[in-house]
């Protein structure tokens, strides 16, 4: 039984792994086909920060889906799914500070004090950090009842990052009002189930 079961969840990650890194494929695709427009730089910025969001909207998905329908293979693949919302966000950053080829420190810096989109997407990138850095179970053995004071982080960082999406898709509304409710509805679970579950964190 504990065989299957490890199987079974060993097989989940793979697969999860597999479909997480779809946006690379996507953009490989793009490259190859000569899909990308005359500013594929942003194009780019655009997949790799949507999937960002995505992955941090799935990050807080995984404890609904196990209190409600009982999924608890889902905790296997939570650590995963946050960490890819890490590492697309990374490549969502890096690409913008270098999408003209070159990296101007003041542009950027006048960027984050002048665009309250921007200046809202680097405070989620930069919170989002220490979560990365602390998401090994060895992390959460050294810091205790401070590695969920930290992770608890996620839910700011996912209503930074929304708000964000929705400053920057102004000419593609529906998609950020489907993030933003996917969101409240996130929120809703979190307040109700907290206040009757004291192990619910993320």
């Amino acid at each position: 039984m504990k065989a299957t079961y490890t199987y079974n969840t060993a097989f989940l990650k793979s697969l999860i792994f597999i479909l997480s890194l779809s946006p690379l494929y996507e953009m490989i695709w793009f490259t190859v086909s000569g899909r990308f427009g005359d500013y594929p730089s942003w194009e780019i910025i655009g997949i790799t920060g949507e999937a960002s969001l995505v992955f941090l909207l799935l990050t807080l998905l995984v404890t609904p889906l196990r209190k409600i329908f009982g999924w608890n293979n889902l905790l296997h693949i939570r650590r995963m799914l946050g960490l890819f919302a890490f590492f697309y966000a990374v490549l969502h950053f890096f690409v913008y500070i270098w999408r003209e080829e070159n990296f101007i420190f003041m542009e950027f810096v006048n960027d984050v004090v002048k665009l309250p989109y921007i200046t809202l997407g680097f405070v989620a990138f930069v919170m989002l950090i220490p979560l990365a850095f602390t998401a090994r179970d060895k992390m959460m053995r050294k810091y205790g009842k401070n590695w969920k004071s930290i992770h608890k982080m996620i839910y700011a960082i996912t209503v930074l990052s929304v708000v964000h999406y929705m400053l920057v898709s102004i000419w593609a509304p529906l998609n950020a009002l489907v993030y933003a409710s996917i969101l409240l509805l996130l929120l809703a679970f979190r307040f109700v189930y907290a206040r009757t579950a004291k192990d619910w964190m993320v």
